[in-house]
């Protein structure tokens, strides 16, 4: 692929564990429209298999998977992606792309001061290149944040492993309020269907901001698609306490957000809410500085019914 007038084509790299179930993907998803194409790399392949020596034949297997992923111009989404992005097309001389075990392991490396550019891919997106120009879109969106000092990225913030320091679930919370941010932009550049990108990102945040009413939903999307991009440090500090970031967009009113754990046993929950008025009563004489509107947990709600119905305190 050849950009008129941009920066010179950065080198690519392939894992030819990436390159050859890359290739068969395109090749047997073409196989009705693409016999020559099938034809030609059974031609190719089939003196291969002649070959005694294994590892000669793997070697052989692994040129020949390079050579058509070559053909097949299966790089060329990615290298779109990274020419409509100036920071990163002036800077990037090597492209570097590798398997991925699955979507959940997919993602991009770029060090600050480094020429080059890691992909992890899962091989299948390969055939399909509108789809793998959507996700390479949104992930460069990503990779281009990282390399804006103003951003304020952390690096490492996500290392997995106990000696991780942001716990999992606020992790997943900041990547799904990073991702409306990323969107927004590409939206905003022609290059997003918004409209159902946005529908699904108000479904994920409105799962993370349960207890808040639609119109606080709303404003938090709002401001998230259509308002200043948040700093690195934002958006750690809305995943870790969601309630922040209703509390400095919605409007009064808009809705309570229950909290990750309970507030009296401290264990993780998620059906925290606000007790019955009797049950309420029992917990608050157990407990001065908790109120009904911190919200119980199931267990500890049917600990106080419980101690209800003997006719005290637990």
């Amino acid at each position: 692929m050849t950009i008129a007038g941009g920066p010179p084509q950065p080198l690519i790299r392939v894992d030819p564990a990436l390159a050859e179930p890359a290739v068969w993907g395109v090749l047997t998803r073409t196989a009705g429209s693409g016999e020559a194409r099938m034809a030609a790399h059974g031609r190719r392949a089939d003196p291969i298999y002649d070959a005694r020596d294994p590892a000669s034949r793997d070697t052989a297997f692994a040129r020949l998977a390079l050579a058509e992923f070559t053909e097949l111009a299966l790089a060329d989404p990615l290298l779109q992606a990274i020419a409509e992005r100036p920071l990163l097309a002036d800077r990037v001389r090597v492209v570097l792309i590798a398997d991925a075990r699955g979507h959940r392991d997919e993602g991009v490396t770029c060090e600050a001061g480094s020429e080059h550019l890691g992909f992890r891919i899962d091989a299948s997106r390969f055939a399909d290149a509108d789809r793998l120009l959507e996700w390479a879109r949104h992930a460069l969106g990503h990779a281009e944040d990282t390399l804006d000092a103003t951003f304020g990225f952390q690096r490492g913030w996500d290392a997995g492993g106990a000696g991780s320091t942001v716990p999992a679930a606020t992790q997943a919370r900041l990547h799904r309020l990073w991702d409306v941010s990323v969107d927004a932009r590409l939206e905003a550049a022609g290059r997003s269907a918004g409209r159902l990108v946005r529908e699904r990102h108000r479904a994920r945040i409105a799962a993370d901001l349960s207890g808040a009413g639609d119109a606080a939903i709303d404003v938090v999307v709002e401001r998230l698609w259509a308002g200043p991009r948040p700093t690195f440090p934002a958006l750690l500090d809305w995943a870790a306490r969601p309630a922040t970031l209703v509390a400095e967009t919605a409007p009064a009113g808009a809705g309570r957000l229950r909290p990750d754990r309970c507030p009296l046993c401290r264990f993780p929950s998620d059906d925290v809410d606000v007790p019955d008025p009797a049950i309420g009563d029992l917990a608050a004489a157990e407990y001065p500085s908790w109120r009904p509107d911190h919200g119980l947990c199931a267990r500890c709600a049917d600990r106080y019914r419980f101690a209800a119905r003997l006719g005290g305190a637990t």
